[in-house]
């Protein structure tokens, strides 16, 4: 039950006919003492619905305990003042009336109408005009934002320049979807999608998108709840964007790092266990070169070190220059490489093969040309198991290899 604070010189006829009104609704605390009430407020505002001052006009201390009261008030929480007053006061006391204190409670109202100014002081004062709560939001970093159940915003916080004419001081978000404010039609449609399987299955969700917008790349974090009314249905969305470039970036980056090597800049064995996990079906015919350097020891042992490190570059520079774009490269061991190249059948495999056993003779390090192992594989996905066609592949260029020993 709710709590009133009194403040009363001792009981009167004025405070028996106040108790005999509320006490129902309200646990009524009887104090008698203005410093009693401001170390309540205090310490336990959140417990106290309204403060009630009978005939402050007679109080020498009233003025100043509505002054504290109006000096702890916040946007946040608030606790209203009345006065209790009789027809013989009623002038002096409402004197008193101002923004915290909202209303007087006259001897002979009826019970109805003495709870209802009760509850409408509170309501009064702890509601703040929806024009504030913007000005509020748009001190925040986030953006901040309404939709209704058919995904037209009803409220913005602010206007971010990924939007069209955010900088027009006439034009309204209100209304609009996605599809007609946003820049990039793609994330118009991610945004869009996503709100209707929220709306569809009341369970909300969050995302990252990339904007780049005017050349500048920027990552924006989108945090979406269902809105429902009180008997559960989804009527809206309520969701907050974050700008999480710098975090975004600095995670691209390390996870970048983490499938690289750092030698050729091709991704690296662990990276290639990643990717063949979740292959799809779309891939098949899916073709894979195994490539081995030749006689690295031997550019090791001749030239040290450094130039070995060479000699692996211009193998991978070998591989990048002469197969497709869509081929992803591996290196997979010290010497060793994979190649995966999508959709490519048997024909273009030995072809790609060819190609690169002719090519290598154009690149050299000091007296030696590079040299590198060449062997095809085939993965068609009717039964073929990637580790099977890895080992044919591998199967073939250590028989390149030893074609090649006299290099050697």
């Amino acid at each position: 039950m709710n709590s009133v604070l009194l403040l009363c010189d001792g009981t009167n006829e004025r405070t028996d006919y106040l108790t005999a009104l509320i006490e129902k609704n309200y646990h009524i605390e009887y104090v008698s003492d203005v410093d009693a009430v401001i170390e309540d407020i205090r310490t336990r505002s959140e417990e106290i619905f309204a403060l009630i001052i009978d005939h402050p006009a007679g109080n020498p201390r009233a003025r100043e305990l509505v002054d504290f009261v109006q000096s702890a008030n916040s946007y946040l929480f608030a606790i209203p003042v009345l006065v209790l007053t009789d027809p013989a006061d009623r002038d002096a006391d409402e004197d008193f009336l101002s923004d915290t204190v909202i209303s007087a409670i006259e001897v002979g109202q009826s019970e109805r109408s003495v709870n209802q100014a009760i509850r409408k002081a509170n309501d009064t004062i702890n509601t703040f005009s929806f024009q504030e709560f913007s000005r509020m939001l748009k001190a925040l970093p986030s953006l901040i934002y309404l939709k209704d159940s058919k995904a037209r915003y009803v409220f913005c916080s602010q206007y971010w320049h990924h939007l069209s004419h955010y900088d027009d001081e006439n034009w309204t978000i209100t209304g609009k979807t996605d599809f007609e404010i946003r820049k990039d039609a793609a994330n118009a449609k991610a945004a869009y999608d996503s709100d209707m399987r929220i709306i569809e299955t009341g369970v909300g969700g969050n995302y990252i998108i990339e904007e780049n917008d005017d050349g500048y790349q920027e990552f924006l974090q989108i945090i979406k709840e269902p809105v429902r009314d009180a008997d559960g249905k989804v009527r809206g969305i309520i969701a907050i964007i974050n700008n999480v470039t710098e975090q975004e970036t600095l995670r691209r980056e390390l996870k970048k790092k983490s499938i690289t090597d750092e030698l050729t800049g091709l991704y690296n064995r662990a990276y290639f266990d990643e990717f063949t996990a979740r292959l799809g079906d779309d891939v098949f015919p899916l073709g894979i070169i195994s490539a081995d350097c030749d006689g690295l020891k031997t550019i090791n042992d001749l030239y040290g070190h450094p130039m070995g490190d060479e000699y692996i570059r211009m193998t991978a520079t070998l591989l990048k220059s002469e197969l497709p774009p869509e081929t992803t490269l591996f290196r997979t061991g010290g010497d060793e490489f994979l190649a995966l190249l999508p959709r490519t059948d048997d024909a273009a495999m030995a072809q790609y093969g060819s190609k690169l056993k002719a090519a290598e003779k154009m690149f050299s390090i000091k007296d030696r040309s590079l040299s590198v192992s060449i062997g095809v594989g085939v993965m068609r996905g009717d039964g073929d198991t990637l580790q099977s066609a890895v080992e044919k592949s591998d199967k073939e260029m250590y028989k390149h290899k030893r074609s090649k020993m006299s290099w050697m």
